[in-house]
């Protein structure tokens, strides 16, 4: 579960590992530093990932592996991916916030490269050493608005300057 340390990764590793998977958690803890640098906090207050590990496992009797680092780092993404041989990555390790982003230069380039090299670091990390792995990933980069007309999953066929084509829709996977 890359992103293990947020909310939704955090849930999913949990009901995933009382399913009885072997479930490991990939985080840079990047969310965490953000809160302290903008000088704010979650409503309620959230125990470190690492507290929230060593509880899991005398309430479940399951162990979680924890891989602390950057997914923007190729070679952290290799030793966990050779460490752990996963056989399907749950991806919500992107910086998720529109208004952060949208802070000044710096944080907007964050963004930018933490979500799309990020990912295309886990992509090629799957197809070097776990080409069999399953990948499940939830992001908004370039996603905002609503057009008007339907979100169709698949393929669209769309008419543009008296030409037609029939493309993949809102994205395929296997593009990159």
């Amino acid at each position: 579960i890359i992103g293990g340390d947020g909310y939704c990764g955090w849930a999913t590793a949990l009901h995933l590992s009382n399913l009885g998977y072997d479930v490991a958690i990939v985080d840079s803890l990047v969310r965490r530093l953000f809160d302290e640098q903008l000088g704010t906090q979650t409503l309620t207050p959230i125990a470190s990932l690492k507290n929230r590990v060593k509880k899991w496992k005398p309430i479940s009797g399951k162990q979680l592996s924890v891989y602390i680092g950057d997914i923007c780092d190729f070679e952290f993404l290799e030793d966990a991916f050779k460490s752990f041989e996963p056989h399907a990555v749950v991806h919500y390790g992107e910086q998720r916030s529109a208004p952060y982003s949208m802070m000044d230069r710096g944080r907007a380039v964050f963004t930018q490269h933490n979500n799309v090299i990020g990912t295309l670091n886990v992509l090629f990390a799957i197809k070097e050493f776990e080409p069999e792995c399953h990948l499940v990933k939830l992001g908004t980069m370039g996603e905002y608005g609503t057009p008007n007309i339907d979100i169709e999953e698949g393929f669209i066929t769309i008419t543009h300057n008296g030409r037609t084509d029939t493309l993949p829709y809102p994205k395929q996977a296997s593009s990159f």
